[in-house]
């Protein structure tokens, strides 16, 4: 369960953003519990084009990625991902800043660091089991040193670290109980673009293999009124023939060549009703997913079973721009199941980017879950929340105020025909 993501110097955004999920005080809408914090079950984050709303959520999944070591660093020699913000020389060289509390049964962890290409400057963990916090470790690099709380965190005693590992992997590699619990909440933590869905539509198909969970995402496409009655999931045999026409490198057809199994072509079919001149049904038609269905249709049905997943399992799911392709009240009502408890029974979170005002209601989400960013003429982004907005009642027209400007985050744009007459007279 996510508390709250603060980062620092990182792509758009030089100065440090914070993004919470703790519910305000006097607030239990969209809202659950764990020991005395109210966190929420969504957040959602609107702002201009360009103004790093998408950022925010690639700084998390930055952070995973380095928590994870997606990037095998492994020797002394090996150069750290690093993404700072480049429209300034104080940053530009400068190393970059994560910091993520969270929840794990009744425990709240803080861990953070900070590091460039070279060099993890400082790292640091910090436990909450009993209402008061606790260093587990801290580190400081440039000083040399590395201070390892001997009775509360005993994995991390005697372990020496590289300048440019963390030393969470270190404490992982030798065992350490506490440091799995960090790297597994990481991998829980999932980023989807909602305009590249090609691989999602994969891993529907795979769990479509799942009877319950077949079921599931069947009923979800029937209730979104795309027509789709049923889906059918084809195997058929790909032909020799059919490999040797593919344009491939001589390697990989080699490697076909050499398989013992019988490569397989997977097709998603959609089932449609077809209908009499008196609107009696007389039979059904399949339609090809790929081939007959719109993208709206391909991108729910590739969503689907990531939002499923997420839910069922507690996750937390990061999805930049979720409205593309998809109607507005497809999507509310696909941020609805993250906001059932009946539903989501396991506490899982959802945190999106949009462009879509539709959603900026009241009804919806309550002020604690809107989120905007902003740009500075430095190009440097800013975030905040509906929150920190003053004087907002319940029966307010958010979505009107939104695009009046009344909480920034809206493009302030100039004429566009004046601008191609100036081009063309110049």
């Amino acid at each position: 369960m996510l508390v709250q993501f603060t980062v620092n110097n990182f792509r758009s955004i030089k100065d440090t953003a914070t993004l919470s999920m703790v519910s305000g005080s006097s607030n239990d809408k969209n809202v659950f519990t764990t020991g005395k914090l109210g966190l929420l079950r969504s957040a959602v984050i609107y702002g201009a084009n360009a103004s790093g709303k998408s950022n925010v959520l690639r700084a998390l999944s930055f952070m995973r990625s380095m928590v994870l070591n997606e990037d095998k660093i492994v020797q002394s020699t090996d150069v750290l991902p690093h993404d700072p913000f480049r429209l300034s020389t104080e940053t530009a060289q400068a190393s970059s800043t994560f910091e993520v509390i969270f929840v794990v049964d009744s425990a709240r962890y803080r861990y953070g660091f900070e590091a460039d290409t070279t060099t993890v400057y400082s790292e640091w963990l910090y436990e909450d089991a009993h209402g008061r916090e606790a260093n587990l470790f801290l580190r400081d690099t440039e000083k040399g040193t590395l201070t390892v709380n001997r009775t509360r965190f005993t994995e991390g005693r005697g372990l020496k670290v590289l300048d440019n590992s963390l030393f969470l992997w270190r404490c992982d590699q030798n065992g350490g109980e506490k440091a799995q619990i960090i790297l597994r909440w990481f991998r829980n933590v999932n980023l989807l673009s909602g305009t590249q869905t090609s691989g999602y539509l994969r891993y529907t198909v795979q769990q479509m293999e799942h009877t319950e969970f077949r079921n599931r995402i069947t009923q979800l496409v029937r209730v979104a009124d795309l027509g789709i009655e049923e889906i059918a999931i084809e195997e058929t045999e790909v032909t020799e023939e059919e490999i040797q026409g593919l344009q491939l490198p001589e390697s990989l057809r080699k490697e076909l060549a050499s398989r013992t199994k019988p490569l397989v072509r997977v097709n998603v079919g959609t089932q449609h009703g077809v209908y009499d001149d008196r609107n009696n049904k007389v039979g059904d038609v399949t339609f090809g997913l790929e081939a007959d269905e719109s993208e709206g249709t391909k991108k729910y049905f590739s969503l689907s079973a990531p939002i499923l997943d997420t839910i069922t399992r507690g996750r937390i799911l990061l999805i930049d721009e979720l409205d593309a392709s998809l109607h507005p009240m497809l999507v509310a009502n696909l941020v609805e199941l993250f906001h059932r408890p009946e539903v989501n029974t396991n506490n899982a979170q959802l945190i999106f980017v949009t462009h879509d005002t539709n959603l900026l209601n009241q009804s919806l989400f309550h002020t604690s879950q809107i989120w905007f960013t902003e740009k500075d003429e430095r190009g440097g982004t800013h975030v905040s929340s509906l929150v920190e907005f003053k004087g907002i009642r319940k029966e307010d027209n958010i979505e009107k105020h939104y695009i009046q400007g009344k909480y920034g985050a809206i493009p302030y744009l100039g004429n566009f025909a004046d601008a191609l007459i100036d081009q063309s007279e110049g």
